[in-house]
Order: C-alpha cells, then sequence, then structure tokens
C-alpha cells in the first residue's frame, strides 16, 4: 500500500496537482537574492542570520542551549529517551532554519528555554546531592504503646533534617516563592516579608533585559538619542495622522508602515504586512518610483495622503531600488529591459546627494528632499502638499491634491466588493474604473513567480537578466 501511495503521489506531483513552493519557503533551500522574486530578495528578515544574532536574541539561553544539547546527547547515549530524541531533533532542525532566514530565529526560542532550564535543573540536582545534609533519624512515637499492647514497636518513617546546602538556598531564593523555612539554615529566609517577594525578583530581572532589548531595536522609537531622549519621530507621526486627517482618509507608503498606520493611525492604507498580492505591492512601487505627475495621476484615485520615511539613515531613499525592481517586476516601463535590478534608479556612489536621472524625476525623490536645507526640489503644490514635517525630518506627510471624488466613492461603495463568501469582510480590493488607472492595469504582466523547483528552463528576457545581475 505505501508503494501504490508513492506511485500515486509521484504521478499526481508529474500532472501539477500539488501546489508549488511558493517563493517563502524556496528561500529556506536557495541562497538569498536568489529566488528570482525581487519582493522576496527586498525583505531584509529573508537573509541567513548572523552569529552575534544568537546572544543577541536568545542572551544567556544561547549558551544554556548549546551545553543542553552536549549533555542531552550524553545522557541519551546511556538511556534512550522519546523526549530527549525530540529536543535533539528540533535543535537541529531549529538551527538549520534560522540560519538559512533570520525572522526563524524565533523558533529556536522555545527549545533553547527548554535545554537551558535543563541545565539549571541538573546542575541545582547535583549540587544538592553532593552538597546536601543527608543525615537522617528515626523516631518512634508508638513505641510505648505498641509494648503497652504486646505489639513489636514499628518503626516509622525516616525524616530528613532541613537541609543546610548554600546552593539549595541560592536556587530556591531566585525561582520559587514558596516559604523556605525549615529548608535552609538562613535566617533572613524565614521572613514572610521575603517569601513573598523573592519569587519575583528573577521576573524582573527578565523583565529589564527585555526593555532593554526593545529599546535599542524598534523603530518606532529609533534607535538614535536626542538630549538623552529617545527620538519618536515615526510614533509621533502617526499619531498626528489620527488627529488631524479625516476618519475615512486613506494614505499611501511602502508596505513596511501599513501596519503602523492602521494600529496607530487609525487609517486605511494601501498595503501592509499582511498584503500577499505581489501585484498590487508593485503597483505602489510604480507609482513611488515614477515621476511627479505621472504619480499623482495615479494616486488622486487611490489615496488622500502620502507618507514617507524621510531620514537619510534609515529613510525611504535607501530602499527606493527595492521598491523600483518590485514595480518592474509587473510594470515593464519603469526600469530598461536589460536592466532588471533597475540600476539606474539611485544614487551615485551611494551618495544620497547625488541621485541618477531616473531618481531625480521620482516622485519618492521629490517628497523626500522637498524642503531641505541645501536640496534644490521643487514641488507643485497643485498636486502634492506639504502639511506635517516630524520633529527631527525623518517622516513627512503630504497631502494629494486633486483627489478623485468619484473614485472614492467607487471604491466605499460595498457593491463594488468582491468578497468570499459574500457579504463577509473578507474582500479583495478593486481598483477604481478611471481612466488612468485602467491604462496602467493594461501594461500589467501577472507576475508568475519562480515557485516550482521543476521549472529551471524558464526563458523570458527578463528572468535570465534579473538572474544574471543578482551574480
Amino acid at each position: 500500500s505505501l508503494l501504490l501511495l508513492m506511485v500515486r503521489a509521484c504521478y499526481l506531483w508529474g500532472i501539477g496537482y500539488f501546489k508549488p513552493f511558493s517563493s517563502r519557503v524556496r528561500a529556506l533551500f536557495v541562497k538569498h537574492t536568489r529566488t528570482g522574486n525581487p519582493l522576496v530578495d527586498s525583505v531584509a528578515e529573508h537573509r541567513p542570520t548572523s552569529a552575534d544574532a544568537y546572544l543577541r536574541f536568545l542572551n544567556v539561553c544561547f549558551h544554556g542551549w548549546i551545553m543542553g544539547f552536549i549533555l542531552l546527547s550524553v545522557a541519551s547515549g546511556v538511556r534512550y529517551s522519546a523526549g530527549a530524541s525530540f529536543l535533539q531533533l528540533y535543535s537541529v532542525v531549529a538551527y538549520y532554519f534560522s540560519l538559512k532566514m533570520s525572522r526563524l530565529l524565533l523558533l529556536t526560542a522555545p527549545v533553547a528555554a527548554i535545554l537551558t532550564g535543563f541545565v539549571v535543573g541538573s546542575a541545582v540536582d547535583l549540587a544538592v546531592e553532593v552538597f546536601g545534609d543527608r543525615s537522617s533519624g528515626v523516631s518512634d512515637p508508638t513505641g510505648s504503646r505498641g509494648r503497652s499492647r504486646g505489639k513489636e514497636p514499628e518503626q516509622s518513617l525516616p525524616s530528613e533534617k532541613p537541609s543546610r546546602s548554600p546552593f539549595y538556598c541560592l536556587w530556591r531564593w531566585l525561582f520559587s516563592s514558596k516559604p523556605l523555612a525549615g529548608q535552609c539554615s538562613c535566617y533572613w529566609t524565614d521572613l514572610p516579608v521575603w517569601n513573598d517577594v523573592s519569587g519575583l525578583r528573577f521576573p524582573f530581572i527578565f523583565r529589564g533585559i527585555c526593555c532593554q532589548h526593545v529599546e535599542s531595536s524598534t523603530d518606532l522609537q529609533g534607535k538614535r538619542r536626542w538630549k538623552g531622549y529617545p527620538r519618536g519621530d515615526y510614533y509621533v507621526s502617526y499619531l498626528w495622522l489620527r488627529d488631524n486627517t479625516p476618519q475615512d482618509a486613506r494614505v499611501l507608503s511602502w508596505w513596511d508602515y501599513g501596519y503602523q498606520i492602521t494600529g496607530i493611525g487609525n487609517r486605511t492604507t494601501l498595503a501592509d504586512g499582511n498584503t500577499w498580492n505581489h501585484e498590487h505591492i508593485a503597483t505602489i512601487g510604480k507609482m513611488l518610483t515614477s515621476p511627479v505627475k505621472e504619480s499623482h495621476a495615479l494616486i488622486r484615485h487611490l489615496a488622500d495622503y502620502v507618507l514617507v520615511w524621510s531620514g537619510k539613515q534609515r529613510g525611504d531613499l535607501r530602499k527606493s531600488p527595492h521598491m523600483a525592481r518590485i514595480g518592474n517586476s509587473v510594470y515593464r516601463d519603469i526600469c530598461p529591459e536589460e536592466d532588471p535590478q533597475c540600476t539606474q534608479f539611485g544614487f551615485y556612489r551611494g551618495d544620497l546627494n547625488k541621485p541618477t536621472p531616473m531618481m531625480k524625476k521620482s516622485l519618492l525623490y521629490n517628497l523626500c528632499t522637498f524642503g531641505t536645507g541645501n536640496s534644490e526640489t521643487e514641488l507643485d503644490s497643485s498636486m502634492f502638499q506639504l502639511v506635517y514635517v516630524s520633529r527631527f525630518r525623518l517622516v513627512k506627510i503630504y497631502k494629494v491634491m486633486n483627489v478623485s471624488l468619484e473614485s472614492k466613492s467607487w471604491i466605499a461603495n460595498p457593491k463594488n466588493r468582491k468578497c468570499d463568501p459574500p457579504g463577509s469582510w473578507i474582500c479583495s480590493g478593486q481598483y477604481p474604473p478611471a481612466k488612468e488607472i485602467q491604462d496602467m492595469l493594461a501594461k500589467r504582466i501577472s507576475y508568475e513567480q519562480l515557485e516550482d523547483f521543476n521549472r529551471r528552463n524558464r526563458s523570458d528576457a527578463y528572468y535570465k537578466a534579473y538572474m544574471r545581475q543578482m551574480g
């Protein structure tokens, strides 16, 4: 029956019955930036995990994981255990895939914590066994009663004297909230107040480490400080959206910030981290990287505001080549056919003050540099009006002028939504029937991701040029 099942599976695989692996899964088995999908290749979390990331994110559990794996392997060699084998297999699989993709480092957290606990627990057990006071006494509280009845005295079970081990006291002090009276000779552990708070010390230490890590890595706070205080440009900007824009306002930004605009700003965003539609993200890339006039003709039908990260270190200009590549994978008129990597869309020698001609014409460059000190950028106020600049100029928000009310009403009409099932909230987005939008969609190529490992003979010129430039 197993052979028959394998034959049938091979047949179904050959006729294309099974859905091919997604590009994200494919990224686990090929070199980063070699998936053939510029969107997947652009995500920083898809890069291999660096060596210091394990220590930075797992902290002491990283060393405990290693020691625990070795100790568990030795113990399994002496006596087999299904649980130990599972943890060993889990460790190997989690470590392999976390090396391939940095976001999968999260998979290592459970097994690292378990094996660290195994090491600590084994060390404490050994310390108690070696240094603990095992002396015991035998008492016979019923001896006289037994003799008076003519019975042999019954020997009571041995009772251990309270442990005097300092290792045991230290362990209970760190991890236990139970009273220690009668278990340790440390007189201060017998105090009721101490017993109430001792178990809380370790969680506070853990919380302090977590807060330090979050503060140093979060994008909302920013890594740089001003006069000892974190720069809160991003967070304050989303609050400004919430307090100063209409509730039905639609905000165009790169998809990285969609969750923040929705969650903090409480405004509709055109895309977020849950947008799986490659063509839609490519459409946003096209609108941001096209010339100003062309972009405005499209954006006025879809959005009311445009939000850009205008900082030089972590701003949109650093990401703009990725936006152009993703957009060009669907709209081939953004970059020349022989340049699918859009190398002409960028900056000379990486200097943000020296844009290429294609970059200088783009909407994104003009929005990020307009109103900046030495910039000569001029922006037509009849198309985009600057309405907000954050304190440290890390975020800029523009109001889209001459918004098409007809397109906005069409999109808001429930009759124009395609829902699955009908009447539910699970509705795929629809573009308005405006001429500019439909002309753009007519040029769109349905992006066929390289998801099937067997399709190595793909022959289109775009894919060949893309893989050749990626090296």
